[in-house]
């Protein structure tokens, strides 16, 4: 059986000799490093299962390696290590990925502990991941954005064709490409995926064409690219909007015809894929300023999913709450089985500008670190601090807001969007409601969007 590799960044050099050890004697393979910029280097050259950071580190802390971690390669298992003193931090830092935390001065056990349930996460999500049954249930959501959605994808899970998959970042447009893929004709055969953004493009053309033995100086085997890699299924290229106009130009034709040149070869390799492609940018702007080549657009956009933000689809948000409060439950051990109202009406009431992603997260930390069968309040920090409260009464609309966030331009547009909520979104009884004129309001609701 295959040992479980450990890397661990900190500068203090016993902390590295004592949980290198501890690791060692329980069986795992270790390597360690002493500073944030070294971890970069270790997880793009060798694959880790688990990585142990210290939230203060030279040239790169910790926060900012996770974060590399988690956009280049989102399965690594990550912990965190902090002093006493600095707990808020590491928290802060599960909302970027982060699994747990440990609190400086340690003791070896709970180091030990917290390792081997960190694998036990991490081997259940991944049996998950590789189950298909997983991705049978669709995506969470009774909206018509979302009802939409799902037509789209029975419709066309069965055909064989290139998708593009357009949206904000986090609304599930990965999500989106597995179910068309697990649902679909290649089921059975791979289903590959690489982030354009998270590899420098240096390596990105090795990565999708791979390489011949010498074609560069590191390059001292063959390699095999994503794209011969995934024959008989599927490539799903993420951030495409990222990659550079000289790649895009080389993409074209492995896209058209699923022929391309491994990088330092001489002869064409043809593969049986099906290309799927996802990014948060507008393409079609893009191409319009030069930024992206308008053959590989044409090519990539035979059909085309725009994935729902969730603040267009705000009635989805109690389903999706309920799900991943279910789902965390399993994951992490917990039970939680009571969400207050006080949590579900600031869901409610936030503009969610990570969308799905955001919630899933927010709601993961909250799981972790709630006790007593209670999502707590106080674990709901949301990314802009809004933590808005509002308490309704037949005569009377409060909002509570931190003194510390009161900008007029957060309280206007959370005074207009309550008040629509109050008359059930009539147009005619919330102008009456504000005292101000029906006209009045639609240039309010139009300036911050709410207008469908």
């Amino acid at each position: 059986m295959n040992k479980k590799k450990v890397l661990v960044a900190d500068d203090e050099a016993i902390i590295l000799k004592v949980i290198h050890q501890e690791l060692i004697n329980e069986g795992y393979e270790v390597d360690i490093v002493h500073d944030g910029e070294e971890a970069c280097t270790k997880v793009r050259e060798k694959k880790y299962d688990l990585v142990i950071l210290d939230n203060k580190m030279p040239k790169v802390n910790g926060i900012d390696v996770l974060k590399k971690i988690k956009k280049f390669n989102p399965k690594i298992v990550v912990i965190m290590m902090t002093a006493f003193g600095t707990i808020n931090n590491a928290v802060e830092a599960m909302k970027f990925g982060a699994y747990d935390y440990l609190t400086k001065p340690f003791d070896n056990n709970d180091l030990i502990n917290k390792v081997s349930q960190a694998f036990k996460i991490a081997d259940n999500l991944t049996y998950k991941s590789n189950n298909n049954k997983v991705y049978k249930n669709q995506i969470v959501g009774s909206s018509n954005e979302i009802m939409e959605i799902k037509k789209k994808i029975e419709k066309i899970k069965n055909l064989d064709t290139t998708i593009l998959l357009t949206g904000e970042s986090g609304t599930g447009k990965g999500l989106a490409a597995k179910i068309l893929h697990f649902n679909g004709i290649r089921r059975q055969s791979p289903f590959i995926e690489l982030n354009c953004a998270a590899i420098p493009e240096t390596l990105l053309e090795s990565e999708l064409f791979g390489h011949e033995a010498g074609a560069f100086t590191d390059a001292k085997k063959l390699k095999k690219g994503i794209l011969e890699q995934a024959d008989g299924g599927t490539v799903f290229l993420d951030e495409i909007g990222d990659m550079s106009l000289s790649l895009q130009a080389k993409l074209v034709k492995a896209v058209e015809e699923r022929s391309f040149r491994r990088v330092g070869g001489t002869r064409d390799i043809t593969v049986d894929i099906c290309v799927m492609a996802a990014t948060n940018q507008d393409l079609k702007s893009l191409v319009k300023n030069g930024g992206f080549r308008e053959d590989l657009y044409h090519r990539l956009n035979v059909i085309n999913f725009e994935m729902p933000s969730l603040r267009d689809r705000m009635e989805d948000i109690p389903l999706i709450t309920d799900y991943f409060v279910s789902y965390f439950n399993i994951d992490l051990n917990k039970s939680i089985s009571l969400i207050p109202s006080e949590i579900r009406k600031t869901f409610l009431h936030y503009d969610w500008p990570g969308n799905v992603r955001e919630l899933r997260s927010t709601i993961e930390r909250a799981v972790l670190l709630s006790d007593d069968g209670v999502l707590n309040p106080k674990y709901m920090k949301l990314e802009e601090g809004d933590n808005l409260k509002f308490q309704d009464g037949d005569d009377k609309m409060v909002i509570d807001i931190p003194l510390d966030d009161a900008s007029l331009y957060k309280i206007e547009r959370k005074v207009i969007t309550k008040a629509l909520d109050l008359q059930n979104w009539n147009q005619t009884r919330t102008a009456e409601m504000l005292g101000i004129t029906r006209e009045v309001l639609r240039y309010r609701m139009k300036k911050w969007g709410l207008l469908s």
